[in-house]
């Protein structure tokens, strides 16, 4: 689909035991995208504590905002990984606990997408030819988009359960949340165990091949 010359795009998140935001569909995405301060996408594996995982991302959002959206992506990205940082050192009962769960926050501003990240977290590039790229995040990435990519983050327990093959192949064939979706059904329909979520990011499909993907990857 195709509106002023410019592919649609549109971004989901959807979770079991992990906390995520964007929340639901956002067809507005393209033009979110165009913004200075771009696309907001995070996720984080809660341990199955999804109260605790949502005031997480809230908090996440929150500080995302508070950063000038002059600032450098990556640095701004960073602070608001150290804020999240600090919030669960705050909620811990234990202060020398472990504070740090798997996490990436990332955004998407123009063609442009940036990741940081911590854990066991995934982040892949589905392109318009079906290759997929897992993105290193080490900590830190940046990755020039073509107007027909898109984009997946999910938890291991999604990306150990589904070849490379399923993944390219559902999200390429699917919009956003159907891609979802599926993936955290075939995810669970395997075996998976612990934190189920995922994010995509990408182009809306046209109705054909919706329909096309769906009789070939059920």
């Amino acid at each position: 689909m195709r509106s002023g010359g410019q592919p649609v795009r549109s971004a989901f998140g959807g979770a079991a035991g992990a906390a995520v935001y964007p929340l639901g569909p956002h067809p507005d995405a393209r033009a979110a995208s165009s913004t200075q301060r771009g696309l907001l996408m995070a996720l984080a594996d809660a341990g199955g504590a999804s109260l605790a995982g949502q005031s997480l991302i809230e908090q996440i959002r929150q500080a995302y905002e508070e950063v000038p959206p002059d600032v450098d992506r990556l640095i701004a990205l960073r602070a608001t990984l150290d804020k999240a940082n600090r919030v669960l050192k705050r909620q811990s009962k234990d202060a020398d606990a472990p504070t740090h769960i798997p996490m990436v926050i990332a955004a998407v501003v123009g063609n442009q997408w940036y990741g940081i990240g911590v854990g066991t977290i995934r982040c892949y590039c589905i392109q318009a030819s079906g290759r997929i790229d897992a993105i290193r995040m080490e900590p830190a990435a940046q990755r020039k988009l073509e107007p027909a990519d898109s984009l997946l983050i999910c938890t291991s327990s999604v990306s150990e359960k589904l070849d490379e093959y399923d993944i390219a192949l559902t999200v390429y064939s699917r919009n956003p949340q159907g891609a979802v979706q599926r993936l955290l059904a075939m995810a669970k329909e395997k075996g998976a165990q612990g934190a189920l979520g995922a994010i995509v990011f990408g182009p809306r499909r046209s109705l054909v091949s919706s329909i096309l993907g769906r009789s070939s990857n059920k």
